[in-house]
């Protein structure tokens, strides 16, 4: 990459938190600088950037073009099924407050928050007791949110009743009826650079957000999150997000956390130690995740799912003792360790289970992780880059120990680890 290009990307990086260094991520810069203009060349951008005159207006253009607004309604719904509104509007009442205050921090275009707007008022009743900020960095997505209409593209997971209910068909498109309009207020804010809105949150939601950022702009954007939560508020994450925080990331305080919900199922986080900041439940559906190996994984994987970690340590060892190159035992045993914070034996263990496996992509990913506590940059790096290479869909020990994990959100851990450690 040119000078000229790093230092933009430095500039990207100060004004929104967005990472684009590294040869997986510096295309998107070179793409929206075409965006922004046709043969546009970094340096050149550069100094409009840089410049007393106008040099906010075209950062804030740039940052327009590399920004990512991809979303739809009820992306991620079981994220969206863990939300107890019953439970969130008993604690805004023991607050203060006649509704539920939410906070839906990088909003893009508007699905997510009015995708809350219609799971709030199928739970609580029209009108429902809920007040959303929705805010986001880019203002033309805000308009667009504003605008509330949406292509079929969008709307593609709305069941046909809940569609019915709440939007209305406008041409080829579909509009946020005004129920919901009045849920929802949109506002520009910039996670990195602004202050938290001024006031405390039942419900947060800030997901596929931090899957852009390096890894100290991430703790500090969830610690501006945490401090914007009320007593008994909940902190929703996306599914990437949470596999980009890394395992000796601090924990959090227990207070802020619903005792209501439960963990979400070990296999569903890809092994990572439990997070007390982080409350979300939703049981497996049937039938989504193949047989769980029978004997010692069983209950290695059993105890894991529960938290117990030292028992699924134990019990992965006893199954190794029957079959030593059994790589499901040598990747729950080394998931197991990162847990419990054995980074060492547990980059041991996957490293094992790679060598029976090369292709087991989710051993490559946790032996990423494993060196990233560790501070191997270099093997981390590998680590990523060989899960890159081998994610697939139907790999068997994918199916049956992972199941619930989307390929994408773990294609896009891994790619923003391997920008941050080029950046580093």
């Amino acid at each position: 990459m040119s000078d000229a290009l790093e230092q933009l990307a430095d500039l990207v990086r100060d004004r929104s938190g967005i990472v684009l260094h590294g040869r997986h991520r510096i295309h998107s810069l070179a793409a929206a600088l075409e965006k922004l203009e046709p043969g546009l060349d970094a340096a050149t951008a550069l100094r409009r950037a840089r410049a007393s005159v106008g040099g906010r207006a075209f950062t804030a253009a740039l940052l327009e073009a590399v920004a990512v607004h991809e979303t739809f309604f009820f992306r991620q719904r079981d994220d969206l099924d863990a939300i107890d509104w019953q439970a969130l509007s008993g604690s805004a009442r023991a607050n203060g407050s006649s509704s539920v205050r939410g906070w839906v921090a990088g909003c893009s275009t508007g699905e997510e928050a009015y995708t809350l707007a219609i799971l709030a008022t199928e739970s609580l009743g029209e009108p429902a007791p809920v007040s959303l900020l929705a805010t986001d960095l880019s203002a033309a997505a805000l308009r667009r949110a504003e605008r509330g209409r949406y292509g079929r593209r969008s709307i593609r997971h709305v069941d046909p009743a809940l569609r019915e209910r709440h939007l209305l068909p406008v041409g080829g498109e579909w509009t946020v009826g005004e129920a919901l309009r009045r849920l929802v207020r949109f506002a520009q804010h910039n996670l990195v650079t602004d202050p938290p809105p001024g006031e405390r949150f039942e419900l947060i939601l800030c997901r596929n957000v931090l899957i852009y950022f390096d890894p100290p702009t991430v703790e500090r954007v969830v610690r501006t999150l945490e401090g914007a939560l009320a007593p008994g508020g909940m902190l929703v994450l996306g599914a990437a997000d949470r596999l980009c925080r890394l395992p000796d990331a601090p924990r959090r305080a227990s207070a802020r956390r619903p005792a209501r919900a439960a963990a979400p199922s070990w296999r569903a986080r890809f092994g990572a130690a439990k997070p007390s900041w982080r409350a979300e439940a939703q049981p497996e559906e049937p039938g989504r995740v193949a047989a769980d190996p029978p004997g010692p994984l069983a209950a290695a994987l059993a105890a894991a799912d529960a938290g117990r970690l030292d028992e699924a340590i134990a019990a992965a060892e006893h199954a190794l003792r029957e079959d030593p190159l059994d790589a499901d035992a040598h990747y729950l045993h080394g998931v197991a360790a990162l847990g419990s914070g054995d980074a060492a034996a547990a980059a041991a263990s996957l490293r094992r289970a790679l060598y029976v496996d090369p292709a087991f992509a989710p051993a490559a990913f946790q032996l990423g992780r494993a060196y990233d506590r560790l501070g191997d940059s270099g093997g981390a790096r590998r680590a990523y880059e060989q899960a890159l290479r081998t994610l697939s869909p139907d790999h068997p020990r994918q199916r049956r120990l992972v199941a619930d994990v989307d390929l994408a959100d773990v294609a896009a851990a891994c790619g923003a680890r391997l920008a941050a450690l080029a950046a580093s």
